[in-house]
C-alpha cells in the first residue's frame, strides 16, 4: 500500500472502524481516526492506536484537525447511527446523512478519495450487479435505509457534479471479532450464552466477517472506481443457524422459535419496555422487515474486483463468541 497517503477513518472505534484501521496500521499506513470517547479509543488500540482526533461529526474544528496537513488523503467513512427503528429519527438523518454531508464537502475541497460504508438495506430492494446502483430513499422501507440511501445519493451526486472520486461500499450484515460496540448481534449472542434469551425468533438476514472485507481492504482502496457501489455480503442465514454454532460451544440449548407474526404482535411491546427501562430492544418492527427480507445479494462484483472470498459462517461465529469471551463481554454461566 501506499504509505506516502494518510488515510482518514471516520468512527475509527465503532466496529467496523476500528477494524479497518488497525489492518491499515498492520500495512504500516499513516492513520488518523476521528473517534469520540479516549477510554473506549484506548481500550481497542492500546499503544498501536492512530493518531486520534476526538470530537463529533458535525464539530468542524475537529473535521478541519482531521484533514490537517498536505494529503494526499483517503477517506474511509464509516459513522452512522445504526438502528433497528429504536431511538431519534433526529438523531439518524444528523449523524448519518448530515455528517456524510460533512465528510463530502472536506473531500471536495482536499481532492480526497472517499470510500463510504454503507448498508445492503440502502439498495432498496435492487439486487442487479450490472445495474449502477442508483440510490432512492422511496425504494427503502426503514428510517435506517432512507437515511443511508440519502447519505450514498450525497456522495454519489457530488462524483457526477463536483469530480468527487468516492466510491460506495454496501455491507450486509456484519459479525466476526471487533465488535466492542454491542451490536444487536452481540447483544443476542451474549444473552443467549448467559441464558437470558427466552425465545427466537424465525428468520435471518445475510450475514458476513468484517475481517474478510478487512482482507481486501488493499485492493478495494487501490482498484475501487468512482460512481460504483460494490457489495460484501456472504449469503443467507437464519438466527438459529448462528445460535446453533453457539450451543455447540456452550452446550446452552437453542430456545423455541417465535413465528414473525408472534413477533410482530410483542414489538411494540417491547419497544414500550425498552423506553421505560432504558435498555435497548432485541428486535423491532423495522428488524422484522430485515428478517423477511430477500438477502441473496450478488458479491460477484466484489470478488471479481478485489477478490473478496468470506468465510463460513460458523468460523465467523466460533471466532466472534471467543473475542467477547477473551475481552469479558460475557460469562458463560452455569
Amino acid at each position: 500500500m501506499n504509505t506516502s497517503i494518510c488515510y482518514i477513518v471516520t468512527g475509527c472505534t465503532g466496529y467496523v472502524g476500528n477494524v479497518l484501521t488497525k489492518k491499515l496500521l498492520a500495512e504500516g499506513c499513516r492513520v488518523r481516526g476521528l473517534a469520540r470517547s479516549r477510554e473506549k479509543a484506548a481500550r481497542i488500540f492500546g499503544e498501536t492506536a492512530p493518531e486520534l482526533i476526538f470530537g463529533d461529526i458535525s464539530d468542524s474544528a475537529a473535521l478541519d484537525a482531521l484533514f490537517a496537513g498536505e494529503g494526499p488523503f483517503v477517506v474511509i467513512h464509516t459513522i452512522a447511527k445504526v438502528t433497528i427503528g429504536e431511538g431519534s429519527k433526529k438523531e439518524l438523518h444528523a449523524v448519518t446523512v448530515d455528517g456524510t454531508r460533512a465528510i463530502v464537502e472536506m473531500c471536495v475541497e482536499r481532492g480526497a478519495k472517499l470510500l463510504q460504508v454503507s448498508s445492503t438495506e440502502a439498495l432498496g430492494g435492487v439486487f442487479d450487479e450490472n445495474v449502477t446502483y442508483r440510490p432512492d430513499p422511496a425504494r427503502c422501507d426503514t428510517d435506517y435505509a432512507r437515511a443511508k440511501a440519502e447519505a450514498d445519493r450525497l456522495a454519489l451526486d457530488a462524483v457526477h457534479t463536483r469530480g468527487l472520486d468516492a466510491s460506495i461500499l454496501l455491507l450486509s450484515s456484519v459479525l466476526g471479532p471487533g465488535d466492542y460496540s454491542n451490536s444487536h448481534m452481540t447483544q443476542m449472542m451474549i444473552e443467549f450464552i448467559e441464558g437470558r434469551l427466552p425465545a427466537s425468533v424465525k428468520g435471518g438476514y445475510n450475514d458476513f466477517d468484517i475481517r474478510d472485507l478487512a482482507d481486501v481492504l488493499p485492493a478495494v482502496i487501490g482498484r475501487a472506481q468512482a460512481g460504483e457501489g460494490y457489495i460484501f455480503a456472504h449469503q443467507p442465514d437464519e438466527i438459529n443457524d448462528i445460535l446453533a454454532v453457539i450451543a455447540q460451544m456452550t452446550g446452552r440449548r437453542v430456545p423455541p422459535t417465535l413465528p414473525l407474526w408472534v413477533a410482530k404482535v410483542g414489538a411494540p411491546f417491547l419497544m414500550l419496555a425498552a423506553k421505560l427501562t432504558g435498555k435497548r430492544p432485541l428486535y423491532t418492527g423495522a428488524a422484522i422487515k430485515s428478517l423477511e427480507a430477500r438477502a441473496d445479494f450478488p458479491i460477484g462484483k466484489s470478488v471479481r474486483a478485489f477478490g473478496f472470498a468470506p468465510r463460513p459462517l460458523e468460523e465467523t461465529v466460533r471466532d466472534h463468541v471467543r473475542f467477547l469471551l477473551d475481552e469479558g463481554m460475557v460469562h458463560l454461566k452455569q
